[in-house]
């Protein structure tokens, strides 16, 4: 048994003792028993020195990092359009303004981590203090146990102190853990951001590794440091390009090079990620070429706000929210697929409305087509659901899908569940990958479930996409505690607030 739960057994032990009818040379071994597994847990380990002092090595980084961006971006507006003219220019500025997302990336992520570092030692000395505390009252009150008319002490202040001590130590134990889910969270958050690494092909030169990695949009982005390419995409596509033919690795290398812009080239790497062959990804550059060069196009027309109420989907024909969540979630990830949505043209063309029309009307009628004709519902079994997943999904991805439950029961057993499941689910949004999650009110309360996913988490907050027609940020103790309900109902406490399963990537 981990140490929270032994502790808050020993615990419960402890307070069932109050009313004990038992005479004192009975009762005094056995919470001289409770008292030995309450003290047997270890201790919160680690120095919250050596993480300051690394957390300082990390501010040192930042500041080199800060350092480097700045003067970056010094060359880009100044120096170089003086020192160079024409296309030649253009390019270069191009590489340097990369070099300076990847340094502002760089100053983000050191420091980030240096915060976290801090926050964390600050945590575990402040639960070593409350363990030390806690073990002292516990040791006390054993001795008690072994002679308590030496000790001084009646029988319900020796309990007391049983007590006392026990909670303190489980208190403890509960900040130490959360504490460490926190920074491990935020460090892998943080490591995220190292994108080029991602990129290991050999036609693919470190420089343009680079500008592929922190090719942004035109700025509408939440966070612009993220960029177009997601670190799955950035790792799929390189591998796929690595398994093509040599004359097929040039074409498509050729493709890159010809990109009117960093953001058009990111457009085209993500759309081999997404699974396309050469063909298919050559038809989409035809139709994104002629505008290689005009960010809102591109922005519009392959990474369009398509989690507003102006394209809601949820309540046309079928009402049906697993369906409409996919559809989202693998337009995200493939803008092969989002052109066809939002023009009805290329390899992945969606019907519904006129080839061509890219009117707002036009983009909503495509989307209400795909995703009436996808046959999926909440209430399907858990394997229907897993294998839509990961038709929808695995071409991006490149992972299959499979459904867990979260609903331990009663709610301290589903708020554990959801805190196990937690980690993972980071790892899976900081890649770019979606994760759909049921809502249900809760256990034992009747109700329609209802599928939404989380596409992000940063910080402390997760970014969960509702098919109703909205994004919500909430934080991850809301997710890991059933406090979710406001996602569902303007009452939160109206509202569906528990995640009863996760859908993970494999």
């Amino acid at each position: 048994m981990s140490t929270v739960p032994a502790l808050q057994a020993a615990l419960d032990l402890i307070d069932s003792m109050m009313f004990e009818i038992l005479p004192p040379f009975l009762r005094l071994p056995g919470l001289r028993r409770v008292i030995d597994i309450a003290l047997m847990p270890p201790s919160p380990g680690g120095s919250p020195t050596s993480i300051t002092d690394r957390a300082g090595d990390y501010e040192a980084a930042a500041k080199a990092w800060n350092s480097s961006a700045i003067d970056l971006a010094g060359v880009a507006i100044r120096s170089l359009p003086v020192a160079w003219r024409g296309a030649a220019a253009a390019t270069a500025t191009e590489a340097v303004q990369a070099l300076v997302s990847q340094s502002e990336a760089g100053l983000a992520a050191f420091q980030g981590g240096a915060d976290a570092l801090n926050v964390f030692a600050e945590k575990l000395a402040q639960a070593q203090k409350t363990d030390e505390q806690g073990v002292e009252l516990l040791q006390l009150a054993k001795a008690a146990t072994l002679s308590p008319s030496g000790s001084g002490l009646e029988w319900f202040e020796i309990r007391d102190h049983a007590a006392q001590g026990c909670h303190r130590r489980l208190t403890a134990a509960k900040l130490w853990a959360d504490a460490a889910t926190d920074v491990v969270s935020a460090l892998n958050e943080f490591a995220a951001r190292a994108r080029a690494r991602q990129i290991n092909s050999p036609g693919i030169d470190p420089l343009s590794s680079v500008v592929l990695a922190y090719a942004g949009d035109d700025g509408s982005t939440e966070d612009p440091l993220l960029g177009i390419l997601t670190p799955i995409a950035l790792e799929r596509a390189s591998q796929l390009l690595n398994d093509m033919s040599e004359a097929d690795r040039k074409e498509f290398e050729n493709l890159l090079g010809a990109a009117e812009s960093p953001q058009e080239a990111a457009h085209i790497w993500k759309a081999l990620a997404a699974g396309y062959s050469l063909a298919d990804v050559q038809s989409f550059v035809k139709l994104i070429h002629p505008h290689g060069n005009d960010l809102s196009w591109l922005s519009e027309h392959l990474n369009p706000n398509v989690r507003s109420g102006s394209t809601m989907l949820y309540g046309q024909n079928k009402g049906n929210c697993v369906a409409a969540a996919t559809v989202i979630a693998r337009a995200a990830n493939d803008p092969v697929f989002m052109l066809g949505l939002t023009t009805g043209q290329g390899p992945a063309a969606v019907a519904g409305a006129t080839p061509g029309d890219d009117s707002s009307t036009a983009f909503r009628d495509r989307l209400f087509h795909i995703y009436d004709a996808t046959d999926a519902t909440w209430d399907r079994t858990t394997e229907d659901r897993a294998e839509l997943f990961t038709t929808m999904l695995q071409p991006s991805t490149g992972d299959t899908y499979t459904v867990t439950f979260v609903d331990g029961g009663s709610p301290s057993e589903s708020a554990a569940a959801r805190q196990a499941m937690l980690p993972e689910i980071e790892t899976a949004v900081n890649a770019g990958k979606p994760v759909p999650i049921t809502l249900d009110r809760d256990p034992g309360e009747e109700g329609n479930a209802h599928e939404v996913v989380i596409m992000a988490a940063q910080d402390d907050m997760l970014v969960i996409y509702n098919p109703w027609g909205h994004t919500e940020w909430v934080t991850k103790q809301q997710f890991i505690d059933g406090e979710l309900g406001a996602l569902t109902n303007s009452d939160p406490n109206e509202g569906m607030s528990n995640a009863v399963d996760v859908s993970l990537p494999q």
